[in-house]
């Protein structure tokens, strides 16, 4: 087996169509591995970040494995001699599962070359988004922390999702009978009272104007709340571009906008992959709340659903979270795992110390401190990010051409 790092400025000519066609043949396949989220993520979020994204080749020389990583500086001062090693894709725009791509007769081969070529290269792998049940994972965590067992740190985190049945009365009748009746209820209200149609973004020209009309309700309905929202930073509105872009033209985009007398209400962003509707993004419109309907983000919901069980589509997934606004819908819960890793020696300690074991602290004094307070402190989380994300809007408004 070849292994070879690859650098970002050899990806696109290099590796897109093998990368692709691995996408699709590997054991243990995610849309957040794919070579158009992982180089937009790279192009707009890769600031003081190093690329490690590392190939391993058959005797053939197929692409047989493929493992998106990158490094950084854990901190400043005495900190910033550790070196953190994480995946490509995980921060700041929602990548829920990650991990490496391989070929299930490689899968264990590659691994054990990876962890050994990156032997020394690292203080704290910190690993997110991998999937509990894909024994990749496991072997992943095992390997990685083989020389220093007593640094591992395991956390687990829910994931919700509906199994979706081949017919949607079908489905609306296994929901709880309230809920049934909201659904149905208001949907019928809308469609009653205004002119209404379900669109899915279909053609790039609709790409600007839709993804604008998100990002303006999102950012509406949180600002009105004193929150900051998703979508006050330019790098992320720059990444669902291109994002969408790359998604529409692969047939993965499912852009869904319900349009009530010729304007756009709500929107859900999403995409398809493997039979599976990933949910990313939804916003509605904070100010159309109509009598007897009110928020129109219910009916578009089931409307995408009611599509994507038309489309074939095996499930939805609400990605993180089990929020009483997704399990009302008939979630089951699946989880992934984010897993610190500490290497041997003086600087592996230390990375362990500040981040598991600062962790652990954390959440101990979060259970203990008094429930006033701690709600006092995440108003006054709240109320900074959104001094920043005011701070950074003015600063774009004032280079903006």
């Amino acid at each position: 087996m070849n292994i070879e790092r690859v650098p970002p400025a050899e990806w696109p000519h290099r590796l897109l169509p093998e990368w692709s066609r691995l996408l699709d043949e590997a054991s243990e396949s995610e849309i957040f591995l794919s070579p158009e989220w992982i180089i937009a993520w790279m192009r707009h979020y890769g600031d003081e970040r190093e690329a490690l994204l590392i190939t391993a080749r058959d005797e053939s020389g197929t692409l047989v494995g493929l493992a998106p990583f990158y490094r950084r500086r854990l901190g400043p001062g005495v900190l910033s001699r550790s070196l953190v090693l994480s995946f490509l894709g995980d921060e700041g725009v929602g990548s829920e599962y990650l991990g490496i791509l391989a070929r299930k007769a490689a899968e264990e081969e590659f691994l054990s070359a990876l962890t050994r070529v990156m032997e020394g290269e690292w203080a704290l792998a910190d690993l997110r988004g991998l999937r509990e049940n894909h024994p990749s994972a496991d072997l992943l965590i095992r390997l990685f922390g083989a020389r220093a067992p007593d640094r591992v740190h395991r956390e687990r985190h829910p994931c919700s999702s509906v199994p979706l049945p081949g017919d949607y009365e079908a489905y609306l009748n296994s929901l709880p009978t309230k809920f049934r009746t909201t659904v149905r209820y208001r949907t019928n209200k809308l469609t009653k009272n205004f002119k209404v149609r379900l669109l899915r973004t279909g053609r790039e020209e609709e790409l600007d104007g839709h993804l604008e009309r998100l990002f303006e309700m999102h950012q509406g309905r949180w600002e009105a709340e004193g929150h900051p929202g998703s979508f006050y930073n330019p790098r992320k509105r720059a990444f669902y571009r291109e994002i969408a872009d790359g998604f529409l033209r692969r047939g993965w985009l499912r852009f869904y906008h319900l349009e009530v007398d010729g304007v756009i209400r709500a929107a859900q962003f999403g995409f398809a992959f493997r039979g599976v509707l990933h949910s990313l993004q939804e916003a509605f419109d904070l100010h159309f709340r109509p009598r007897g309907v009110g928020g129109v983000g219910v009916v578009l919901r089931g409307m995408a659903i009611r599509e994507s069980i038309a489309e074939g589509l095996e499930s939805y997934d609400f990605l993180g979270g089990v929020e009483e606004y997704k399990t009302r819908w008939g979630t089951t819960s699946h989880f992934v795992r984010h897993a610190r890793i500490g290497a041997p020696g003086p600087a592996g300690g230390l990375a362990y110390l500040c981040t598991a074991k600062l962790r652990d602290a954390k959440l101990w004094v979060r259970e203990h401190l008094p429930e006033r307070l701690v709600e006092a402190r995440d108003r006054w989380r709240i109320r900074r990010q959104a001094r920043k994300a005011r701070e950074l809007a003015a600063g774009s408004e004032e280079t903006a051409p």
